[in-house]
């Protein structure tokens, strides 16, 4: 586009790329960044600050683009990394040297200048609040319709978690300090497994860890972790106040109640 606005410095760039060239294994052809593997030619895809690090670097080359412009730029691959990415010269991976090329293939989605940036980040926030907001109303209506749909007659213990389903353990009962090994299996409430320790690869199929009242975990596991006798399995109900609460985790939204299904598989002294 020959007469489209064009981005200047400090704006930031919304891109779709495509980041190729040699590593230390000779490749020519090795991709670093493709965003299209993560539906790349949505605004998002990937932001850039435009800033100019050095003479003919990819930013300089990305305010010559008009919104929906291609273009391929070839960048001085030792520029790049200690201009643009400020790495210090003992660190420089060995495979950049002053001949390395980089190639970048870029369309330009689209650009906004600082402030509406700082408008778009702030309705953004006003949105996920008023999302959260809707999600801890909901909560309660959402935990009762769950039991009453899979038949569970059962109230919280006293710490309010709900024990669906109980499998006597043979052993002893967790103590602090203890060594323990758990398998597990998280879902939502629609039954979409989230997380489970199966699905951690070979070794790492029971999960290991010290007991204590001030682990590193969500609260409602060290409730139920305290309470299991070796060999027991449970499944339980977690409201999200005693899970990831009000800022949820990277998979977890705000408010969730999950389910866990988890195995004392060994309880050893310490």
């Amino acid at each position: 586009d020959k007469t489209g606005a064009k981005p200047v410095e400090n704006n930031y760039a919304h891109l779709s790329m495509i980041w190729t060239g040699k590593t230390m294994k000779g490749d020519a052809d090795s991709v670093f960044i493709d965003t299209h593997k993560k539906g790349g030619d949505s605004i998002g895809a990937i932001v850039i600050k435009l800033a100019k690090s050095f003479k003919g670097c990819l930013e300089q080359g990305i305010m010559m683009m008009a919104k929906g412009d291609s273009a391929v730029f070839k960048v001085k691959g030792d520029s790049l990394f200690l201009k643009t990415f400020h790495c210090a010269p003992d660190k420089m991976p060995p495979f950049v040297t002053g001949s390395t090329i980089y190639t970048f293939n870029i369309k330009l989605i689209g650009f906004q200048t600082e402030e509406e940036v700082k408008v778009g980040q702030q309705a953004e926030t006003q949105k996920r609040a008023a999302k959260a907001a809707a999600m801890k109303d909901q909560e309660p209506t959402v935990i009762a319709d769950y039991l009453k749909k899979n038949n569970y007659n059962i109230q919280p213990d006293a710490a309010g978690i709900y024990y669906l389903q109980t499998t006597p353990g043979t052993g002893r009962q967790v103590m602090e300090g203890d060594s323990i090994g758990v398998k597990y299996k998280g879902t939502f409430l629609d039954g979409k497994v989230f997380d489970a320790s199966a699905n951690h690869g070979p070794g790492n199929e029971i999960f290991k860890l010290k007991y204590a009242q001030n682990m590193n975990l969500i609260k409602g596991w060290i409730s139920v972790l305290g309470k299991m006798h070796e060999g027991e399995k449970v499944t339980v109900l977690i409201p999200s106040d005693l899970a990831y609460g009000s800022h949820g985790s990277s998979m977890i939204q705000p408010y969730t109640p999950l389910i866990f299904e988890m195995e004392m598989v060994h309880i050893k002294s310490n």
